[in-house]
C-alpha cells in the first residue's frame, strides 16, 4: 500500500513538471500582412478616370502604375507616408500626400480639366456671334461676346470655326486663350430667280456656272417682287396666300451646298402686291382711296406694321432652319417718293424712317445669328454717298450696325447725269462702281461686310468684267444682277475659289 502511494505521488509530480526544452527551428510569430492602399483617380466631374498614370513615391523609392477601368490602382502602405501624383490626357496633373493610413484604405486624387477658352472675332476685330466652333464631334455656338469654352481638352487639339459670311478656319490649340479672327468670305455670286430651280435646264445651267467659274455663291429667291413664295412654306400667311408653284427646297439646298457653294436666300420684304391686297391692314394706306397704296404697280407693306414685319421674319427663320446660310432682305425700305397721303401706322418722318428699318434688321439678326445664319440687306446704290436715309429709311451708318453684310445695288445705268463726274455714268461702269464702293467703305461702321450688286444687263463681257475687277481690287466681293438670270459667263474667271482658310490667332 505504501509503495502504491509513493508511485502515485511520483506520477502526479511528473504531470506538472516543466516541459522539456526542444532544440531546433521555432515557429515564427504571426504578423498582419502590409496594408494595400487603393488609389482612385477621378476626373473633373468626379467620375473614375481609366488609363490615368499614377506615380507613387515612398521611403524606399517610387513606382508607376496605370489606373484600371474603375480609375483604380493599388500600392503597399508605407508607415512613413506616400506622395501620389496622377496625370491624364485633357487634365491638369494632380497630387496628394498621405501621412496616415485612411480608415477606408482608399485615397482619391481628383484632377482638374484643362479648359479651352477663346473668342471668335470678325471683321475689324469685333466679337462674332453665331460662329460654330468644332472640337472633334463636339460643337457650340458663340454668343454676342464671341466667346466659347470647352472642358477637358488636350493641347494640340484642332479647332474648326464656321460662320456664315466668313471663311472656314482651323487652328491647333497651344494651351493658351486664343482670340481667333476669321476672314470674311469674299462672295462672288449669281442669283437664281424664284422660277429657276424648278426649271431643270435653267437650274443646271446656273449650277454649271458656279462649278466652272470663280463664282462661289448662289442667291436664290425665296420671295420675290411679285410677293410669291417659291417653296412649300409652313409660315401660315405665306402658305395661305403666296404659294402657287414651288421648287423642292430641300433639293435646292442640297444641290448648292454639296458643291461647296455659299447659299443665300433673298426675301423681298416690304414690296409685296400679294400680301398688300390680301391683307390690306398690313399695307401702306392710301388715304385718298382707303385702299392699299399703289405706285406704278408697286404695293408696299407698312414697315411699321408688326404683322408685316413678322411675316418676313417668319420666312427668314424658316429659311435658315432649312439650310440657307444667309438671309438677304431686299426692298427693306419705305416706298421711294411716297406722297403725303400715304399713311404708315408708326409714322414716316425723317427721324422715324431710319429707326424703323434699323430696328427690323436688328430683330432679324437677333433671331438668325443664334441659328448660325448671317443677315444682309440690299440697299439703293446712291445710299453709299447720301448722308441721310434717301427718304426711304436706308441710312448707311445705322444699317451697318445691325447687319452682317450690305449689298448696295451699284448699277451705273441707274445713276443720273453728274454722278461721279460723268454726263452718262452708264458709259463708265468701272469708275462708277469704284466710286460707290469707296464711298461706302469710308462710312460703314462695325463689322459689316460691303458686298455690292453689280450690273450684268445691257453690258458686254468686257464692261461686266471691268466692274468685277474694281470690286476684286477692293476685296469686297460682288453679286451679278440680271433680272432673268442670263449671265455674262465670258466675263467670269474660270478659276474656282475656295472657302477654306486658316484663322489668325491675334492673342493666345
Amino acid at each position: 500500500m505504501r509503495r502504491a502511494l509513493v508511485l502515485l505521488a511520483l506520477s502526479a509530480t511528473a504531470c506538472v513538471a516543466t516541459p522539456p526544452i526542444v532544440i531546433g527551428d521555432a515557429a515564427p510569430p504571426v504578423t498582419a500582412p502590409p496594408a494595400q492602399v487603393a488609389v482612385r483617380v477621378l476626373d473633373y466631374r468626379g467620375e473614375p478616370l481609366p488609363g490615368a498614370t499614377v506615380d507613387i513615391t515612398h521611403a524606399e523609392g517610387s513606382e508607376t502604375s496605370i489606373a484600371d477601368e474603375n480609375g483604380l490602382t493599388y500600392v503597399t502602405w508605407d508607415v512613413r507616408g506616400l506622395d501620389i501624383d496622377a496625370r491624364a490626357p485633357a487634365h491638369e496633373p494632380g497630387s496628394v500626400s498621405v501621412m496616415e493610413l485612411p480608415a477606408s484604405e482608399e485615397v482619391e486624387v481628383r484632377l482638374t480639366a484643362k479648359v479651352l477658352t477663346g473668342t471668335v472675332l470678325g471683321l475689324g476685330g469685333a466679337p462674332l456671334e453665331g460662329a460654330t466652333v468644332w472640337l472633334g464631334d463636339e460643337s457650340l455656338m458663340t454668343g454676342p461676346d464671341g466667346a466659347f469654352q470647352f472642358i477637358a481638352v488636350e493641347e494640340g487639339a484642332r479647332i474648326r470655326v464656321e460662320r456664315a459670311a466668313y471663311m472656314v478656319g482651323e487652328v491647333e490649340w497651344d494651351g493658351g486663350t486664343p482670340a481667333l479672327e476669321l476672314e470674311p468670305l469674299v462672295v462672288r455670286g449669281v442669283r437664281a430667280g424664284g422660277p429657276d430651280p424648278r426649271d431643270p435646264e435653267k437650274w443646271a445651267e446656273l449650277l454649271a456656272i458656279a462649278e466652272t467659274t470663280e463664282v462661289n455663291t448662289m442667291v436664290v429667291d425665296i420671295k420675290d417682287e411679285s410677293g410669291q413664295v417659291f417653296y412649300a412654306t409652313e409660315v401660315p400667311l405665306g402658305a395661305e396666300i403666296a404659294v402657287y408653284s414651288t421648287f423642292d427646297v430641300d433639293q435646292v439646298v442640297e444641290d448648292v451646298r454639296s458643291r461647296g457653294l455659299y447659299l443665300v436666300g433673298r426675301i423681298v420684304t416690304f414690296q409685296d402686291p400679294i400680301a398688300a391686297r390680301a391683307m390690306p391692314e398690313m399695307a401702306v394706306l392710301d388715304t385718298t382711296t382707303g385702299q392699299p397704296y399703289n405706285r406704278n404697280g408697286q404695293w408696299f407693306l407698312d414697315p411699321t406694321d408688326p404683322a408685316a414685319r413678322q411675316y418676313a421674319l417668319d420666312l427668314a427663320v424658316e429659311a435658315c432652319a432649312l439650310g440657307f446660310q444667309e438671309v438677304q432682305f431686299d426692298y427693306i425700305r419705305y416706298p421711294d417718293g411716297f406722297p403725303d397721303y400715304a399713311r404708315f401706322d408708326g409714322g414716316s418722318s425723317d427721324e422715324i424712317r431710319p429707326q424703323v428699318i434699323q430696328s427690323f434688321l436688328r430683330e432679324a439678326r437677333s433671331l438668325l445669328n443664334p441659328m448660325g445664319c448671317a443677315v444682309s440687306a440690299d440697299i439703293f446704290g446712291f445710299i453709299t454717298r447720301t448722308p441721310g436715309d434717301g427718304g426711304i429709311g436706308q441710312q448707311l451708318e445705322l444699317l451697318s450696325e445691325v447687319t452682317d453684310a450690305l449689298s448696295p445695288m451699284i448699277y451705273p445705268s441707274h445713276y443720273s447725269t453728274g454722278w461721279y463726274g460723268f454726263d452718262v455714268p452708264n458709259d463708265h461702269p468701272g469708275p462708277v462702281v469704284a466710286g460707290a464702293i469707296d464711298d461706302g467703305l469710308e462710312r460703314i461702321e462695325g463689322d459689316v461686310i460691303l458686298r455690292p450688286w453689280i450690273q450684268d444687263f445691257y453690258y458686254t463681257d468686257e464692261q461686266v468684267r471691268e466692274q468685277i475687277d474694281v470690286a476684286n481690287d477692293r476685296n469686297v466681293g460682288w453679286i451679278l444682277w440680271n433680272a432673268v438670270s442670263n449671265y455674262s459667263v465670258g466675263a467670269l474667271d474660270p478659276v474656282g475659289l475656295t472657302q477654306e482658310a486658316t484663322v489668325d490667332i491675334v492673342d493666345g
